[in-house]
């Protein structure tokens, strides 16, 4: 009885905790978070508990030595290695999702610069135990109305206002104060990036905003680019806003996933964390905005801002752009020309 249990354990239990120690170490490794450390375990368990038993079921339930018993262990032996790499590279993709899809920075030095201009306001402001900061160009004096920009996945809100200053882009948001916060984890808002936890921002920072005596609660534009155009519909379909301007839209987050791994589709799609549904939020927003789009733009495909534009209810002013790249719509004449049209007509509505 001892030689077939040590035999049981030398075959099957042996080998299968070897590979999932392996497994877990190298995952252990890559992971820089205790959740992600966590959820590999979890896998590494999960593989683990299925290995073995299966392993033991198959042992048990298919005796012989014949041709056909052989085949059929091969057989369920791939079953059970698909189900493996199945499982770990579906885990792979969510636990990792997050820290392959966004890319939280903050400039230094652009933030010390900042603090020698009059005419900026560096912003601080908590609730619900979220700490959240960024910057305000003041323009007017009183109460003006109120760009709010949520920006690119590689912006941080120092950075924007520093590069605004010095290629003289300010100029096109005459008449109105601009307002940037950072998203969780970026510059020195607190927190983790994620489609929720932005979304929960873009509340937040509307709802200070109106609190401000220097903000035209009246007036205010939501103004978004590249993944912040999700944030900006959002909050457009949340709160009372006078415009909204959306440069390089999406339809949906899917679409900014396989423009970085064009692999989510039909099952795979279900991976995807951050959901980031603008066509779903589009429906409820009763202004009609403005949509800068570019047939050059190599990470936001040109069909998905066509498809968020015909999404909003009434409508959308869509203007088509030429060789613009994504990263260039930003310091771009017509663009912000565009923008700030667009500023001077809703302004008076």
């Amino acid at each position: 009885m001892g030689g077939k249990t040590g035999n049981v354990l030398k075959k099957y239990l042996l080998p299968t905790c070897l590979m999932c120690v392996i497994t877990l170490l190298i995952f252990l490794y890559l992971a820089e978070m205790e959740s992600l450390a966590l959820g590999f375990l979890l896998m590494a368990v999960l593989l683990f508990i299925i290995n073995v038993s299966f392993r033991l079921l198959v042992s048990k339930g298919i005796k012989g030595t014949s041709k056909i018993c052989k085949t059929i262990k091969g057989f369920l032996f791939l079953f059970i290695l698909l189900v493996n790499l199945t499982i770990a590279f579906s885990a792979t993709i969510l636990l990792f999702s997050n820290e392959m899809f966004f890319y939280p920075n903050h400039d230094r030095e652009s933030y010390e610069e900042n603090q020698k201009f009059i005419n900026y306001e560096e912003i601080h402001f908590n609730k619900d135990n979220k700490e959240f900061s960024g910057w305000l160009l003041k323009n007017e004096k009183g109460r003006a109305p109120l760009v709010i920009y949520f920006g690119g996945n590689g912006e941080c809100s120092a950075r924007r206002f520093h590069t605004n200053k010095k290629s003289n882009d300010w100029d096109y948001f005459e008449g109105y104060n601009f307002m940037m916060i950072d998203y969780p984890g970026y510059g020195n808002s607190k927190g983790t990036p994620s489609d929720e936890s932005m979304f929960d921002m873009a509340l937040m920072c509307y709802d200070y905003a109106i609190t401000r005596e220097d903000v035209n609660s009246d007036n205010i534009v939501l103004m978004g680019y590249s993944i912040g155009t999700g944030v900006a519909t959002y909050l457009a379909s949340q709160r009372n806003i006078r415009g909204l301007i959306l440069m390089a839209p999406y339809d949906e987050g899917i679409s900014l996933y396989n423009s970085m791994l064009d692999i989510f589709h039909g099952p795979l799609k279900y991976l995807v964390r951050n959901k980031f549904e603008s066509v779903k939020y589009a429906k409820s927003v009763d202004i009609q905005p403005l949509l800068l789009v570019s047939k050059a733009d190599e990470i936001i495909p040109y069909e998905s801002s066509i498809l968020l534009a015909d999404t909003f209810p009434n409508g959308s002013i869509l203007h088509s752009l030429n060789g613009i790249k994504h990263n260039f719509f930003w310091g771009n004449k017509e663009v912000l020309e565009n923008v700030n049209k667009y500023l001077q007509e809703v302004k008076y509505e």
